[in-house]
């Protein structure tokens, strides 16, 4: 028997204790990402898919860097190096992504950032119930 859906979109980053928060809510179908502490939580066994995109601003010197964390343990790093340039004025951005079996109560956040990500739209966390177990 199928509980519901749950699908979340994100955007903005702020750092916070743990990792980063995304105040900026989008959707949050089934209301299980929770934007005061950045982290979903699976009320749903089944598998799930994961995105971050991270901004980072023309000419920002340092390296940026965080990861996709599944009950705090590292699964998907995403960075950009100490020397990446762009021949653009704007934020660029680099994103990483990937699928998960989560058990009731797992909990998914991004965490573990280095250097400054920047805040508005272009750096966002999404996820998405892909199909609910038996």
């Amino acid at each position: 028997m199928f509980a519901g859906n749950s699908v979340f979109l994100a955007t903005g980053a702020i750092n916070g204790t743990g990792g980063l928060r995304f105040p900026h809510v989008i959707t949050n179908e089934g209301n299980d990402y929770n934007p005061s502490t950045g982290e979903y939580t699976c009320r749903i066994l089944g598998t799930y898919w994961f995105s971050v995109a991270l901004g980072k601003g023309q000419g920002t010197p340092e390296h940026v860097q965080c990861w996709i964390l599944v009950n705090g343990d590292i699964k998907i790093w995403i960075a950009f190096g100490v020397n990446y340039t762009a021949n653009t004025s704007s934020v660029n951005t680099v994103s990483g992504s990937g699928g998960f079996h989560l058990y009731t109560g797992d909990r998914v956040h991004v965490g573990s950032c280095i250097g400054y990500i920047h805040d508005y739209s272009e750096t966002h966390f999404s996820g998405v119930l892909v199909r609910p177990d038996a």
